[in-house]
C-alpha cells in the first residue's frame, strides 16, 4: 500500500525538538522511522498552524487546523504523528518507583499529596 503524501507544506527547515529529545526523534525510542521522518519534514509547518502563523490552504491543512483544535480526529498518518508528539512532548510525566506504586504512598506518610512535583 502506498501512503500518499498529505498536503500539507514542508518546513524550510527541519523540525529539531532539543528540549524534550536531545538525541533526536529517530533516537528517542518514541517514534517510528516514518513519524521520525514526518515531524522532521513537517513540524515546523504543524507548529505555525497551530500558532495561528499561517493560513491553511489545502484541504489537508484546514483538517490539520480542525484536528489541532479538537474539531475532529487524527485522520493521517502525519497528524497521528503529531499527537504522539504532542503527547510525549508536554503530556504529563509518569514517574514509577520499584517498591511502591503513588496511589500506596499516601497510607505510609501523613505529609504525601497527590501533587506533581518538578524536580530539576
Amino acid at each position: 500500500m502506498i501512503m500518499k503524501a498529505p498536503e500539507i507544506r514542508i518546513s524550510a527547515k527541519p523540525f529539531i525538538d532539543r528540549q524534550h529529545f536531545p538525541y533526536g526523534f529517530r533516537k528517542s525510542g518514541d517514534f517510528s522511522i516514518a513519524e521520525s521522518d514526518l515531524l522532521t519534514q513537517y513540524g515546523n509547518s504543524l507548529l505555525a498552524f497551530e500558532r495561528g502563523e499561517l493560513t491553511p490552504e489545502s484541504d489537508d491543512e484546514k483538517h490539520f487546523v480542525e484536528f489541532i483544535q479538537g474539531k475532529s480526529a487524527a485522520a493521517n498518518s502525519l497528524e497521528k504523528a503529531w499527537q504522539k508528539y504532542v503527547h510525549l512532548a508536554r503530556g504529563k510525566k509518569h514517574f514509577y518507583t520499584l517498591h511502591s506504586s503513588a496511589s500506596n504512598q499516601s497510607d505510609y506518610d501523613e505529609d504525601y499529596t497527590d501533587e506533581a512535583f518538578d524536580v530539576a
